[in-house]
C-alpha cells in the first residue's frame, strides 16, 4: 500500500510503498476513506518527535476489508469510525477513562502505525458502526469532537453556563459544538486568525473576539463578563493565566492545548475563589461513542470545518502548510483520492 512515513525533521515526511497491514486475531484492517489533519501531527512532525518510518494519523474512517480470526460482530464492507486509543480494559488508568496513557496498549498514529496510509490495522474493540446512508468522511471527525467534548464535561459547563473558548483552532472549533450540545451559552470564543474566528461564529458561537486588538481580560472588564468556564485550547504564552483571571468564583480551567509552557499558578486567587484546574487531551471511550452518535444525528455541523480535501501525495505539503495555517481550519486526507 500507499503511507505517509516520517522521514526526519529535516525532510519531514514522504509518500512510501510499505507492506499491507494484516490483522491481528483482535483486529481488523480498514480501508481508510477520510483522515483530519491534526495540529499535533503537524507539531510532531515540525519539531521531530517521531520516529522514523512512523505513519500518522489518527482521526480517520474507512471500511472494513479483512478480519481476525477471532473478531466477531463485524463483517467486511462495514463502514466504521475508529477511536486511535489503545486499552487493555484492565489496568488502573483504563478504568479511570484515560485509556491514552495506558502503559501496555498501543494508540493508532501514535506508536502504532497510523491513518496517512490506505489501510490500516484497528483493534476491534475501537470500532464504532456507521450508518450505511452517512458519508463516510463525516466519521473522522468524530476523533477531534471527542476531544472537545471530554473537555466539556471536564469543564461541568451547562445550560446557561457563560463559557470561554480561547484559542479557535480545529479543536477550539470542536469544542464550541460540544458546549452547544450541552446547552451552554453565552460561549465567547477568542482568537487571532480571521478564517479560524469566522468559523467559530459558524459553529454557534455567540460572541468572537480579535485576540490581537483586545486582550481576554479586557473583554471580561468591559462587558462585566465572568465565566463559569474556560477551555483554553490556544496554547499561546500567558494563556493559562490569564483564563484563571476571567474565572467567576468556583468556575474551572480546562486546559486542552498541547503547550510546553510553564505557567505561574496564583495559589491565592485559585483558593479564595474556589476555582478548579483540569487537564485534557483525549477521551473516554463512551465520549467518542457519543460524539459518532451526534454525527449521525447531524447535531454537529462538523462538515463546515472542512477548507480542503487532499490525495494522500498532497498529505505532506499539507502538514507543512499547516505549520502556518493562516485562514486554514481544517484538512483532510483522501488516501484513494
Amino acid at each position: 500500500m500507499r503511507a505517509v512515513l516520517y522521514i526526519d525533521k529535516e525532510e519531514g515526511t514522504a509518500v512510501s510503498d510499505v507492506p499491507d497491514p494484516s490483522p491481528g486475531p483482535d483486529d481488523v484492517v480498514v480501508s481508510v476513506d477520510a483522515c483530519g489533519l491534526c495540529g499535533s501531527d503537524v507539531h510532531s512532525v515540525q519539531n521531530g518527535q517521531c520516529a522514523p518510518g512512523q505513519i500518522l494519523g489518527h482521526e480517520f474512517s474507512g471500511r472494513i476489508v479483512a478480519l481476525g480470526a477471532g473478531v466477531t460482530g463485524w463483517s467486511e464492507g462495514q463502514a466504521v469510525a475508529a477511536s486511535p486509543l489503545g486499552s487493555c480494559g484492565k489496568c488502573r488508568i483504563c478504568a479511570r477513562g484515560l485509556a491514552f496513557r495506558c502503559p501496555v496498549a498501543p494508540n493508532i498514529g501514535i506508536n502504532a502505525q497510523g491513518a496517512y496510509a490506505q489501510y490500516v490495522a484497528v483493534p476491534a474493540r475501537q470500532l464504532v458502526a456507521l450508518p450505511p446512508e452517512l458519508p463516510l468522511e463525516l466519521g473522522s471527525h468524530a476523533e477531534p469532537l471527542s476531544v472537545g467534548s471530554q473537555a466539556v464535561k471536564l469543564s461541568g459547563a451547562g445550560p446557561g453556563d457563560p463559557v470561554l473558548v480561547y484559542g479557535v483552532g480545529p479543536i477550539g472549533l470542536y469544542s464550541i459544538m460540544a458546549l452547544r450540545l450541552a446547552g451552554a451559552g453565552p460561549i465567547v470564543a477568542a482568537g487571532r486568525s480571521a478564517g479560524r474566528r469566522q468559523a467559530a461564529a459558524d459553529v454557534g458561537a455567540d460572541v468572537v473576539i480579535d485576540t490581537r486588538e483586545i486582550s481576554v481580560e479586557e473583554y471580561a472588564t468591559q462587558s462585566g463578563t465572568r465565566f463559569a468556564a474556560v477551555l483554553e485550547c490556544s496554547a499561546a504564552p500567558g494563556a493559562f493565566t490569564e483564563a484563571l483571571a476571567v474565572l467567576e468564583p468556583g468556575g474551572t480551567c480546562v486546559e486542552v492545548a498541547l503547550t510546553p509552557e510553564v505557567a505561574s499558578l496564583p495559589l491565592f486567587g485559585m483558593l479564595s475563589e474556589g476555582l478548579h484546574i483540569a487537564g485534557a487531551c483525549a477521551f473516554s471511550d463512551d465520549t467518542y461513542r457519543e460524539s459518532v452518535a451526534h454525527i449521525a444525528a447531524g447535531r454537529v455541523p462538523v462538515e463546515r470545518l472542512v477548507s480542503e480535501r487532499v490525495t494522500l501525495d498532497d498529505t505532506p505539503s499539507a502538514l507543512k502548510r499547516l505549520q502556518t495555517p493562516g485562514s486554514l481550519v481544517r484538512i483532510v486526507s483522501r488516501p484513494w483520492g
